[in-house]
């Protein structure tokens, strides 16, 4: 989603450069020119976002490149939403995108092995005066009032968890052992994250879990593939460093993914390996440089695979 600069910034460049070719006509005066005026037009523009027809809010930075297609489902009234894609693709990007643009909390729980329970009902605490008083979790307050909740990873939980959270998904009741009973507000929008389709591990996500029917029914036809979002990583890149910088990482990346997929090797190009490298090259350093770090605990039939 792309904004164009505003007429206006064009015709303060014409209008500059008019009086500019009335001296002189220098290539690096005018590149210099172009390029001051394009970045005051501060792209892109804040994007209205619309729920049956009405605006319910904006989002003054970029979004996802998925984010329409994440609007369209909760526009169909879905409010368990599953997006499944690799490490580091913006899921998590996506539901804070969500949050903000419906004006909503957003709250955030990743679902490793250590995660129980009282993470997600809250728990009991004892007072000063020897009482014991309920603290509501994250969760529970957003379940209650309304908001976007990301429950992370979550083809890496507890089946006991995920078994409060499928009654929590399905019934709009979360039945807490530790307090009352807790109702599900119309505006409270669950999206889940997981590396896999839950069935499973793979070639690259060995450690995770399997999820059980019920789970899966829960997010039936609400369920988002996510990948990385090239356009956003050659916004960032050119953002930052020259064409003649930008270009070739971005090209050995695409590669890079594709080669990783083809071998089915478990190694992982994500976003971050992108803005790491912008940071790097600005830094001074090349690509060779940033090449070697990245393949350095690689093994050589890895390397051998990917032409490196």
């Amino acid at each position: 989603m792309k904004a164009a600069p505003s007429s206006r910034v064009f015709e303060m460049l014409a209008e500059e450069l008019k009086d500019f070719l009335k001296t002189t006509v220098d290539a690096e005066t005018v590149e210099r020119i172009v390029d001051e005026r394009i970045t005051q037009a501060k792209l892109p523009r804040p994007i209205e976002v619309r729920m049956g027809g009405e605006v319910v809010g904006t989002l003054a930075e970029r979004p996802h490149y998925l984010f329409d297609r994440l609007m369209d489902l909760v526009n169909e009234g879905q409010r368990n939403l599953l997006m499944v894609g690799p490490a580091g693709s913006g899921k998590t990007t996506l539901a804070k995108n969500l949050a903000q643009a419906l004006g909503l909390e957003f709250g955030f729980l990743s679902l490793s092995a250590g995660v129980s329970e009282t993470h997600l009902f809250g728990r009991v605490l004892p007072q000063q005066d020897g009482s014991w008083q309920y603290k509501p979790s994250r969760f529970v307050e957003i379940y209650e009032r309304g908001g976007v909740f990301l429950l992370d990873e979550i083809d890496a939980a507890d089946p006991n968890v995920m078994v409060a959270i499928n009654a929590a998904l399905a019934n709009g009741m979360l039945a807490n052992p530790n307090g009352p009973l807790h109702e599900r507000h119309e505006r409270t929008y669950i999206l889940a994250a997981a590396n896999t389709w839950g069935r499973g591990g793979d070639h690259q996500y060995v450690g995770r879990n399997a999820l059980d029917a019920a789970t899966l029914d829960r997010f039936v036809l609400s369920t988002l593939h996510v990948d990385y979002d090239a356009d956003l990583e050659s916004d960032l890149a050119l953002a930052s460093l020259s064409s003649e910088q930008a270009q070739p990482l971005l090209e050995w990346v695409q590669d890079l993914r594709s080669s990783i997929a083809r071998h089915k090797i478990r190694r992982v190009a994500s976003t971050r390996l992108v803005l790491n490298a912008i940071a790097a090259l600005k830094a001074g350093r090349d690509l060779m440089d940033v090449k070697a770090r990245y393949f350095l605990d690689w093994t050589t039939d890895e390397k051998a695979k990917v032409g490196a």
